[in-house]
């Protein structure tokens, strides 16, 4: 049988998950099945901020990762046939002090800032340009490439995958929730904070990502607006994060005191602490007025993946033939999404990746 003919199942609809499935049918295999649990998106692929930074990686284990995939996210809107809400940002670290504060605005300096942030500034630094940073809407391109894949012949299963099944030490398919089970030569298992629970179901005990809570605004613009294509990364309470995007909202992020809540076993069970995100939108009113005085706004949580040691975890799972997985790209699940989907695709297919070496992301390094 022709390898590509073999029953590929990926576990997991975000934005890995579902660029792998892509991009496993771009190269034409015909049998690729994504299972999903509750929906594409459900978790930190549709709840990120989508910054995406060309050099920011640079002089780690990711950097080449990290430029492959910001040149993909140039031309995916273009290649799935989609507005992913891609768009070139100029982007600057500003340091803020208190509004409404009489000794606060004694100190207010003169700096380059864009006109629509009326706080308290008092520094401001280029740290990103039109040629380096960029954003997407994390929702929307994870939903173009499963829409694509689908288009190619892959086909999304709303199921939460139970148990794994094996036999002569290799993977042969997995179990669903509602007792039915999908036969498979190839497991894909792109889970994120939930990986480890992929592992165990083939008999692997080890725990190798943990999951972090982060909470997130989206604050809906009200009429004409002046905010405009800058990112700011904020030198204020728990350095707020504050991404314009081109649909009318703002997204805004920042480390509050609720992040430590234990991750739940099921994905569709993860909750947002309300005064976490109340609190996020007051830091939101101090970098400008037009961000204080809206008053819609939605609240989100998600887990972000963190690796056991810090680098993603891309690649075959030694302990068991046809285990693939790839998880723990913390805060740059989306930048480096794509060009992870696209490596896993081609070692899935051919052994090697063209663009990336994933020798430094191979899970084998945690079961010598």
């Amino acid at each position: 049988m022709s390898k590509l003919e073999n029953k590929i199942v990926v576990v997991g609809g975000g934005i890995i998950g579902c660029s792998t499935a892509y991009f496993l049918t771009k190269l034409g295999h015909k049998n690729v099945t994504v299972l999903e649990s509750v929906e594409v998106a459900h978790a930190a692929s549709g709840r990120a901020g989508g910054f995406l930074a060309l050099d920011w990686c640079d002089g780690g284990k990711t950097g080449a990762l990290a430029r492959r995939s910001f040149k993909l996210h140039e031309s995916l809107g273009s290649e799935l046939g989609v507005d992913c809400g891609y768009r070139k940002m100029k982007t600057l670290s500003i340091g803020l002090s208190e509004r409404n504060s009489s000794v606060a605005k004694s100190k207010e300096k003169e700096c380059s800032k864009p006109k629509w942030v009326d706080g308290n500034v008092q520094s401001s630094d280029v740290i990103g340009t039109t040629k380096t940073t960029a954003q997407v809407h994390p929702k929307l391109l994870t939903n173009a490439f499963m829409n694509a894949a689908k288009k190619n012949g892959a086909k999304l299963i709303k199921q939460r995958v139970i148990s794994g099944k094996t036999g002569d030490g290799a993977v042969k398919g997995v179990t669903l929730e509602d007792g039915s089970s999908l036969d498979a030569d190839v497991v894909v298992m792109c889970m994120g904070p939930w990986a480890n629970q992929g592992l165990d179901w083939f008999g692997c005990k080890k725990k190798l990502v943990t999951g972090i809570r982060a909470h997130s605004i989206t604050i809906d613009l009200e009429g004409k607006s002046n905010i405009d294509n800058t990112a700011l990364f904020l030198a204020f309470k728990g350095d707020p994060e504050v991404y314009p995007r081109p649909d009318g909202t703002v997204y805004v992020c920042g480390t509050t005191a609720a992040e430590h809540a234990p991750l739940p076993e099921n994905p569709k069970d993860v909750i947002f602490d309300p005064t976490a995100c109340d609190d996020i939108k007051v830091l939101a009113g101090q970098v400008c007025d037009e961000l204080k005085n809206a008053e819609n706004y939605s609240k989100s949580a998600c887990y972000l993946p963190h690796s056991e040691d810090g680098t993603p975890i891309i690649g075959k799972v030694p302990t068991m033939n046809g285990l693939y997985m790839a998880a723990g790209h913390s805060c740059w699940g989306i930048l480096q999404g794509p060009a992870t989907g696209e490596a896993l695709a081609e070692l899935i297919s051919s052994g090697k990746s063209s663009y990336v070496d994933l020798s430094p992301f191979d899970p084998s390094r945690f079961f010598k």
